[in-house]
């Protein structure tokens, strides 16, 4: 009888690190998200696993963090084009097929490194726009809110500023997940103007048009902030502020 051929070590898909030979690890079932990302099925609580299962389940979800820092470090520095899968790989010292294991490839990842941050940066202006404090001074908040969140994921910051660029291009449901984003965000922020036009401290005028005005003009910051900007100018951020307050203020009649 032939000997039997020595394997080596084997790698875990779905954490990327290795097993010893002849170990076999049990395979947790996987869903997929609407957008395509795979993610470790959740159908059993948390409490109900076994100490190696949960410790597997630790192990996969700090991957799939690990993965999403990379690439989003990876997109902003080079852009969607310039940047492999490979590279997000090598970086994060995972092979390239244990990142098929979390995302079914480089667009749904992409897709994934721009909808984690959203989630808190919407639920952050929508706190703000539930505050009782006067409309005027939620706007100015409302600006500050979103310069400092830029400028706390830089990275996050320089792609949404990509994005938000006229004339550059976008993945398809990129494109209608930022429309949609940016559709609700007028809506907020024409209800806080509308409520400052009530109170007497906003100037009048449609507040629609004036959120989306308000907005263009959040906007054109980030392009120019230093912080996440591929083109920057020179203009502080209280300056800034202070130019939102004076335009969005009332006009005596």
């Amino acid at each position: 009888m032939a000997a039997a051929r020595a394997r080596g070590p084997a790698k875990d898909n779905a954490t990327g690190e290795t097993k010893s030979a002849g170990a076999r690890r049990p395979r947790a079932p996987r869903a997929v998200k609407p957008t395509g990302t795979r993610v470790p099925a959740k159908s059993v609580p948390d409490e109900a696993l076994s100490p190696r299962e949960a410790r597997r389940r630790l192990r996969i979800d700090m991957g799939r963090e690990q993965i999403l820092d990379t690439a989003e470090q990876l997109f902003g520095e080079r852009g969607y084009h310039e940047t492999g899968l490979k590279e997000v790989a090598e970086r994060c010292e995972f092979s390239v097929g244990s990142l098929y294991s979390f995302f079914e490839g480089k667009d749904a990842l992409y897709q994934e490194v721009l909808r984690r941050r959203s989630i808190g940066y919407w639920e952050e202006m929508e706190r703000l726009a539930a505050d009782p404090a006067p409309a005027d001074e939620r706007l100015v908040a409302m600006a500050r809110l979103q310069v400092e969140y830029f400028r706390k994921y830089p990275s996050w910051g320089r792609l949404t500023t990509r994005v938000l660029t006229p004339g550059m291009p976008m993945l398809g449901e990129v494109q209608q997940g930022f429309r949609e984003s940016y559709r609700n965000a007028i809506n907020l922020e024409a209800g806080m103007i509308a409520a400052g036009q009530r109170e007497g401290v906003l100037r009048s005028g449609d507040p629609h048009a004036l959120a989306r005005m308000f907005s263009s003009l959040v906007t054109a910051f980030h392009l120019m902030d230093p912080a996440v900007s591929d083109d920057p100018a020179e203009l502080d951020v209280a300056e800034f502020l202070t130019f939102i307050a004076q335009t969005f203020a009332a006009r005596p009649s």
